[in-house]
């Protein structure tokens, strides 16, 4: 073997990292170069995201009506049913790597025999705080799985976890930070491997099951559903001309710049998210730790394994952590059981922790809980210029302890 392949950032060395659209962060990863979330380059998602909650016509009711076999007043008025009663949003997963901002999830466990009071209280918290963009609350092994996009850590650390690590019903705070987002709400991301960008992963024998237990969402809907996350390409799955009458701007851009950034440089994945919770599913979540001597390269082809186990509907890997992979199954749907049993007979894994999940507090920023009357509202906040040291700085209080 030559010198040159004990080189660390030579050829050969990092040759494995080809297989990934994106390089792993913090593996080699240089940024594509982006464009502002308010550029001419997102006018069609925008557009459409401003108006599909009355105008579901924003969508490809043509592509729909042939992909799904009705009309499209068919397709129009199911859209619009779906969303006033709150079972589907439109929504995008940006990859904020290369806008800037780390992506930090985190794990907390409550002590044995915490008031549930507490947890009440703590959960309203999290619902409430702008800067946590994705969010769960769970029972089990640890009791919540959220997330933050930041520019700066120590906001994180200082702003959202900072005001209630100590408390002394808390057990533990884990970071988690991103390394690669494979898949989330049944959708490839752009950490997915091969040619998996963007496919819609959702198990027909689990969607065929789905119509049985609920009566919200029939095979049609679902299928609707389907046919718009699962677009080769997103120049099908909005009525470009539809925007341009909404707009004003010129539809043949639109659609071009579109593409150019969701299909070829990757920057946004756009979807449509089902809420699962008002479908009565509850998410199985694996928090996988692997051996510390398990290199990265042999991490990355762990879950790219697991990736192509359709089974699973969020997959997200880790770096720089005491936890390597969060899976997510949903456990009215499929065997999570076996799950668990193949995941244990993988050599590098040395633990695995469980946690069932029916409440979700955001979607990327859009609130979930319609009970407050904030379904989908969207407010994030990053502020980096806070003054920590400012004497009305307020902690979060939830303590059974009286202050």
């Amino acid at each position: 073997m030559s010198d040159k392949q004990y080189l660390l950032g030579s050829d050969e060395h990092q040759a494995w990292m080809k297989d990934y659209f994106f390089a792993p962060r913090g593996i080699g990863f240089s940024e594509p170069g982006v464009v502002g979330l308010d550029s001419k380059e997102f006018s069609a998602y925008n557009v459409a995201k401003s108006f599909y909650q009355t105008y579901p016509a924003v969508f490809n009711l043509k592509y729909i009506s042939e992909e799904v076999g009705i009309s499209t007043d068919e397709a129009k008025k199911r859209l619009k049913r779906m969303y006033d009663e709150h079972l589907i949003m439109f929504v995008m997963n940006p990859a904020v790597a290369v806008y800037g901002w780390g992506l930090y999830y985190w794990v907390v466990k409550f002590k044995e025999g915490t008031d549930p009071s507490v947890k009440e209280k703590l959960s309203n918290w999290f619902q409430n705080k702008d800067d946590i963009c994705t969010g769960y609350e769970a029972e089990g092994d640890f009791d919540y799985f959220n997330g933050n996009h930041m520019r700066v850590l120590d906001n994180l650390l200082t702003d959202v976890i900072g005001p209630f690590k100590n408390m002394k019903e808390v057990e533990y705070v884990h970071l988690c930070p991103i390394r690669r987002d494979v898949r989330e709400s049944n959708v490839n991301m752009w950490d997915a491997p091969g040619d998996g960008y963007r496919k819609f992963i959702w198990p027909q024998e689990q969607l065929d099951k789905l119509v049985n237990i609920q009566d919200k969402l029939d095979a049609t809907d679902l299928n609707i559903i389907k046919a718009i996350n699962g677009t080769t390409s997103v120049s099908d799955m909005l009525d470009y001309d539809v925007l341009a009458n909404l707009s004003g701007l010129d539809a043949d851009q639109m659609k071009k710049d579109f593409s150019e950034i969701c299909d070829n440089r990757r920057f946004i994945v756009p979807m449509i998210f089902v809420n699962y919770m008002k479908l009565g599913l509850t998410k199985k979540m694996y928090l996988v730790r692997l051996f510390q001597n398990v290199p990265c390269y042999r991490k990355a082809q762990i879950v790219d394994m697991l990736s192509y186990n359709d089974n699973y509907c969020d997959i997200w890997e880790f770096s720089d952590s005491f936890y390597d992979i969060m899976l997510c199954a949903f456990e009215e749907l499929c065997d999570v059981e076996k799950l668990k049993i193949d995941l244990e007979s993988i050599a590098e894994i040395e633990d695995i922790k469980e946690a069932s999940s029916k409440r979700q507090f955001r979607r990327w920023v859009a609130r979930l809980d319609e009970q407050n009357g904030f379904w989908e509202e969207c407010v994030f906040t990053d502020d980096f210029l806070q003054d920590r040291t400012a004497p009305d700085y307020k902690c979060c209080k939830v303590s059974i302890e009286e202050e």
